[in-house]
């Protein structure tokens, strides 16, 4: 429930800080995995492309928390919610440290179910509490958190690597989820007084899934997520790993590119929120930033070792800002459809397919690598997935002309 009365700016503030520092942590747990995969690589003996497979099974944990822990909302509240996702981001670093196959396969299990369990959370926390006005911009704001996470570890991870060892910079991700956990408690209370702590502790698997696909217009919103979503972990992934290996960059050289791509897509899904909300029309800012994937990701086609650096720095930067710039914008108008008091179980049924894309696109980049042996030359399969985006976005547009505005 929305308050009755507009909160504070210094409340909206608070809360809009805290949900982004707790998705800042989470991302974290995914991103610093393949900012160091050569480097881990050679210190298990396994060969860096299979990264992919590591992403695919935190996010398909992820997939699988967004149908299991929609309960979770409802009966502890969004803020306690959120320190239990930090809880376990922190507990899947802790695994990870051990060093083995089998406890980073434990630790991304953990770190997707962080992810799942802080989605929903953070939804149910910002629709309550943000102007309807700016609701679009304020869910971007927070979404940010996501390449901000992908930023730091870009930029951090591996100097922190080849300095003092893979290990140093998973402790990093882990004090990052202990602290933000610790400094969401003073607010609990507060933020958590709408709990009903007498709703039975049950998983409800398909209700967020099925509520999502009875409404055409999330429906459609749901399949453009999957592409956008499978976009974005491709970019995120395999830049890297790409141009390490094929564009002669090293290891700290690719982080640094990968990083202008975070960055760059931080202030984009800032500027993408506020056209939004600008314009009153988020179906047609989504529209223009996936025109501006398919052109970036083709262009990634054509990636050679003798691009200058500049041109090559522009490329990821207009790539970051469009194939990582839809998030809030995505989870923004999933809240403004969702039926009256069902913010958190529409979000978490949203969020399957997102995670649905997630799980999928670094899987099928790899296969494709696989059969091709380039990795700029798989973006043309991640082209493709981006005109699919184009589509699912048009019918989307006519979906919603039928439904007419909703609000939770």
């Amino acid at each position: 429930m929305t308050p009755a009365s507009p909160p504070p700016f210094a409340t909206v503030a608070a809360v809009v800080a805290a949900t982004t520092a707790a998705q800042v942590a989470g991302a974290m747990g995914a991103a610093v995995f393949p900012v160091i995969a050569p480097e881990l690589a050679r210190a298990l003996d396994v060969e860096a492309s299979l990264i992919g497979y590591q992403m695919s099974v935190i996010y398909g944990a992820a997939m699988l928390g967004s149908m299991l822990f929609t309960w979770m909302v409802g009966r502890y509240g969004g803020c306690r919610t959120t320190q239990i996702g930090m809880a376990c981001c922190a507990a899947g670093m802790a695994a990870a440290l051990h060093g083995s196959i089998f406890a980073l396969l434990c630790a991304s299990v953990l770190i997707g179910a962080a992810m799942s369990i802080n989605l929903p959370a953070a939804a149910h926390l910002l629709f309550r509490y943000s102007p309807p006005q700016h609701r679009n911009f304020i869910f971007s704001l927070k979404q940010t958190g996501v390449p901000l996470a992908w930023a730091l570890m870009a930029l951090i991870a591996p100097a922190v690597t080849l300095a003092f060892g893979w290990r140093w910079a998973l402790a990093l991700v882990l004090a990052s989820a202990l602290a933000t956990l610790l400094a969401m408690q003073p607010a609990r209370r507060r933020w958590d007084d709408d709990r009903r702590p007498d709703l039975p502790v049950q998983a409800r698997v398909f209700d967020g899934v099925l509520l999502v696909w009875r409404m055409p217009a999330l429906r459609w919103l749901g399949v453009a997520a999957f592409c956008l979503a499978f976009i974005q972990l491709c970019v995120s992934t395999f830049t890297v790993v790409m141009l390490v290996d094929e564009g002669g960059y090293t290891l700290v050289e690719a982080g640094l590119m990968l990083s202008v791509a975070q960055i760059f897509g931080v202030l984009g899904r800032i500027a993408w929120g506020w056209l939004a909300d600008r314009s009153g029309d988020c179906l047609a800012a989504l529209q223009y930033l996936t025109l501006g994937s398919i052109a970036c990701c083709g262009a990634v086609y054509f990636l050679e070792p003798g691009w200058p650096v500049t041109v090559t720095g522009l490329l990821f930067a207009v790539l970051g800002a469009t194939a990582i710039g839809w998030n809030g914008l995505y989870t923004a108008e999933v809240a403004r459809r969702s039926p009256p008091g069902q913010v958190s179980l529409a979000t978490g049924g949203a969020m399957v397919w997102n995670f649905a894309g997630i799980l999928t696109g670094p899987t099928a980049f790899t296969l494709v690598y696989k059969l091709n042996g380039s990795y700029a030359a798989t973006f043309g399969m991640v082209t493709v997935i981006a005109v699919l985006t184009l589509m699912a976005l048009h019918a989307g547009r006519r979906a919603l002309r039928g439904e007419g505005p909703s609000g939770g």
